[in-house]
C-alpha cells in the first residue's frame, strides 16, 4: 500500500469485518477491537510505542470522536480509561482472554474487571450506555464498552486519522511507513 486512499480502504474494510463479527453477539468483536486500536497506535506513530503508545492513541484520537475516552472517571475518582483500556481490554483480552489482568499489569496500574462488556441489545435492556460507569455484584468500578458504540467510535476515529493525514504530512508519512513496514491484512480473497 502506497496511498492513503488505499490504506484507508483497507482499514475500513477490517472495521466492516468486525461489524459482521459483532453481530453475533459475542466477545470476540472486543479481541478484534482491542487488536485494531493497537493496530492503529502504531499507525499515527509511525512505529511500535508500546503501552504508552496505546494509551495516547485513545485519549489523543479517540477522544476526539467521544471525549469519554479521555474524560471519563471511575468511582474511585480515577480518570485512567486509557490505562484500564491498555491493561485489561487490550492486554488482558487480547493475551489471556480475560478482563482480570495479570500480576505485571495489575503493577502498572491495571485493576479487575474495570471494564464491562456488552452488545447493544443488552446495553438497552439492562439501561447500560457505553462509557457509563458500572458496579454491580462483584464488579465494584467499571467502565462499560457497548460494542457497536465503540466499533462505531474506532471507524470515526479512523476516518478524522485519514483527514488529518491529508493535511499533516509527518501523520501521512508515518501511516506509510507503519504500512509499507506491517500491511494490514487484506480481505475479500
Amino acid at each position: 500500500m502506497n496511498n492513503l486512499d488505499e490504506a484507508k480502504k483497507e482499514i475500513l474494510g477490517r472495521l466492516e469485518e468486525l461489524k459482521v463479527v459483532c453481530a453475533t453477539g459475542n466477545a470476540w468483536v472486543f479481541v478484534c477491537a482491542a487488536a485494531l486500536l493497537d493496530y492503529l497506535s502504531h499507525l499515527v506513530n509511525g512505529e511500535n510505542k508500546g503501552a504508552q503508545g496505546y494509551k495516547d492513541f485513545v485519549t489523543t484520537w479517540m477522544s476526539q470522536v467521544n471525549n469519554k475516552y479521555s474524560n471519563f472517571t471511575y468511582i474511585n475518582g480515577k480518570s485512567d480509561l486509557s490505562v484500564q483500556m491498555y491493561h485489561v481490554l487490550r492486554c488482558g483480552l487480547v493475551h489471556s482472554l480475560s478482563l482480570i489482568p495479570d500480576p505485571k499489569a495489575v503493577d502498572r496500574g491495571g485493576r479487575d474487571r474495570s471494564i464491562v462488556l456488552c452488545h447493544r441489545a443488552e446495553s438497552i435492556e439492562k439501561g447500560l450506555p457505553h462509557l457509563s460507569p458500572y458496579n454491580k455484584g462483584v464488579i465494584s468500578d467499571a467502565a462499560v464498552f457497548v460494542a457497536e458504540e465503540f466499533i462505531n467510535d474506532i471507524e470515526e476515529a479512523i476516518k478524522l486519522i485519514f483527514i488529518k493525514a491529508k493535511q499533516d504530512a509527518v501523520l501521512k508519512d508515518n501511516i506509510l511507513k507503519w504500512l509499507s513496514q506491517h500491511p494490514i491484512i487484506i480481505g475479500g480473497y
